[in-house]
């Protein structure tokens, strides 16, 4: 399955980063890097932890909060690869300065357990490799199609709710393709009805004259 890393970067140890204000578009321009003040940015500082026990105990105790863990397990009932959500944490880390590219390695396989072995208890199936390349398209069918399963069991009104504007909308799209065929079609007709019939010489055209 593809992934998109972007996309489920929650800060990495503690962090205030929201991925609901992650902006796709906010991408540096070809040679900034060139223009900007040295030693500007996080990951170009002195990391905040060198030793990979401790980077493993803060993320752990991100993982605690809540809302951090429920969005975690909701990405991995979604059928969110867990290698895909490790690695985007570890990049995360790294580019907020916390730890080291180095030490993001050594922790990717505690984190990745912690994951699975919460994910196990909770009775979430677990996707624990990205093995597939997907396009996003669709990683994004696929994803909407699985999120939609396991709102089913989980919060089912909610579930229904979605189905049914769903249905609405594309009963709406439908009707709207079929009136401008329906458009175009008389358009033709009139047009045809319109233009002069040209005599091709026939036997019968003779015969009227």
């Amino acid at each position: 399955m593809q992934t998109r890393p972007e996309t489920m970067s929650p800060s990495a140890v503690g962090g205030e980063t929201d991925v609901g204000q992650l902006d796709p578009l906010d991408y540096p321009i070809p040679g900034q890097s060139l223009t900007d003040d040295p030693k500007n940015a996080s990951f170009e500082q002195p990391a905040q932890v060198s030793d990979p026990a401790q980077a493993v105990d803060e993320i752990l105790a991100t993982f605690e909060k809540s809302e951090i863990k429920e969005q975690m397990m909701s990405a991995i009932a979604s059928g969110y690869p867990v290698e895909a959500i490790v690695n985007s944490l570890a990049i995360a880390g790294v580019a907020e300065g916390k730890f080291n590219p180095d030490v993001a390695e050594i922790i990717k396989p505690v984190i990745a357990l912690y994951l699975i072995k919460t994910a196990l208890e909770l009775k979430i199936p677990v996707v624990p490799f990205t093995d597939e390349v997907m396009s996003e398209e669709e990683s994004d069918r696929q994803l909407e199609a699985e999120t939609m399963s396991n709102m089913e069991v989980i919060k089912p009104e909610r579930a229904r709710h979605i189905k049914g504007k769903k249905f609405v909308d594309d009963f709406t799209q439908k009707a709207k393709e079929e009136q401008g065929r329906m458009i175009a079609r008389e358009e033709i007709n009139r047009r045809q009805e319109e233009m002069p019939m040209e005599s091709d010489g026939s036997f019968l055209e003779m015969e009227e004259v």
